[in-house]
């Protein structure tokens, strides 16, 4: 993969590598304009379902049935995930959260599934 995936918080210094900077998150940061943030994009698509948020936040479930419910969201619908890596075909890409810990949100297996995919196409372009 020639381009890479980086994780931020929101309000974290943008940086000449982050590629385009997208909004993986269900809710804005309050009183704060995405464009003053530099945010290209905002994609609510890829984020948990508030449903599934929110089963996590108030502790009926715990990481692990968290992580695999997101993923199975992600897999059920496919077409989310596209959008991000066409991006990630053009340009680094850094996902960006409100949550002040992105490694510890679902950020980090939103990295993992985009990566796999990547390499899964590369792999099976290059056996042909």
């Amino acid at each position: 993969m020639k381009h890479k995936i980086f994780i931020k918080w929101i309000y974290a210094i943008k940086d000449e590598q982050d590629g385009v900077r997208i909004l993986v998150d269900r809710i804005l940061p309050h009183g704060r304009d995405l464009h003053d943030l530099g945010v290209h994009t905002w994609y609510q698509q890829a984020s948990p379902s508030t449903a599934l948020k929110r089963q996590l936040t108030k502790g009926l479930i715990d990481w692990k049935n968290f992580a695999n419910s997101y993923r199975e969201e992600l897999h059920q619908q496919p077409k989310k995930l596209l959008v991000l890596m066409e991006m990630l075909e053009k340009d680094n890409i850094t996902l960006l959260t409100a949550d002040r810990e992105p490694e510890q949100t679902w950020l980090p297996l939103l990295k993992d599934l985009l990566e796999a995919r990547i390499k899964n196409i590369v792999t099976s372009r290059s056996s042909h």
